[in-house]
């Protein structure tokens, strides 16, 4: 008996301080900066984005002065909102979202695109009306061909679990650009690229968490869609001629706790030069 108290005690103390450093942690940011090379890019000034993904607000806990500020402090080209903005167990109306929004537009064109907490939150078009009257761009399987630094730049958003673009949409995608997209689901990367007509494009994507919690030497443990230990939770993947760029995100989701897992704000630069991210 005395040992069945001793391990439910140990038990007991061990799950409150997981959470109690899963609390701590979802209040903190960590920023990870890669670098992409092309040859698509020809200004001597690269191209910088800053990517923003899963804030899942009303859930956010990181200060959104920290944020906006850390976004502003790096002088992005152009910020990719990718998915899960608001959490669809929560009422839209006790949001912050417009407000963030506003702040985002002010630094950098902010582009934006849903993920499955959107278009499962019973207030969906009300999310649509938000976007669409602030000065973001919402991108539903569009093209958005963009001028940065000189370089013509093709935008791709692509919605919730769409993997493919309208035939006058794909046919907007100029070859000889670099290619951007905004896809929520990095588990449908090999969809991407073989709908997607150019190579050597980028994707930038949310919706794993990290793997919620990190084994050091192993990676995330648990994603949806992708199961125990996923392929893509963190960070920068080549595959094959394309790149998958893949936030934790900002928010806990419904499971309360990241362990060794910080919210994550992403600074990836295309530019011309040989890139060195070790």
């Amino acid at each position: 008996m005395k040992l069945y108290k001793k391990i439910t005690i140990a038990s007991l103390v061990l799950t409150a301080a997981l959470f109690l450093e899963g609390y701590r942690e979802n209040r903190q940011l960590e920023k990870s900066y890669y670098t992409i090379h092309s040859n698509k890019v020809t200004s001597s000034k690269p191209i910088k984005i800053a990517q923003v993904s899963d804030t899942q607000f009303p859930r956010l806990r990181v200060s959104m002065d920290k944020l906006v500020n850390a976004i502003s402090n790096e002088k992005p080209d152009m910020i990719f909102y990718t998915g899960d903005t608001i959490d669809r167990t929560e009422t839209i109306d006790e949001t912050d979202l417009t407000l963030f929004l506003k702040k985002l537009t002010q630094i950098a064109p902010t582009f934006v695109v849903s993920g499955n907490h959107e278009t499962t939150h019973p207030d969906y078009k009300q999310w649509l009306s938000i976007i669409e009257n602030s000065d973001a761009i919402l991108l539903e399987n569009e093209v958005k061909q963009m001028t940065v630094n000189q370089d013509k730049v093709n935008v791709v958003g692509l919605s919730n679990g769409s993997t493919q673009l309208p035939k006058k949409e794909l046919d907007k995608i100029d070859s000889s650009s670099e290619t951007l997209v905004l896809a929520h689901h990095p588990e449908k990367m090999d969809d991407y690229s073989q709908h997607l007509k150019t190579k050597g494009f980028t994707v930038f994507s949310g919706h794993a968490h990290g793997g919620q919690i990190i084994i050091p030497g192993i990676g995330g443990v648990l994603s949806p869609d992708q199961g125990f230990f996923p392929d893509y939770t963190d960070g920068l993947y080549q595959v094959e001629d394309n790149h998958l760029v893949v936030s934790r995100g900002l928010a806990n989701s419904s499971f309360p706790a990241r362990i060794n897992n910080y919210p994550h704000l992403i600074f990836t630069t295309i530019s011309n030069e040989k890139a060195d991210n070790s």
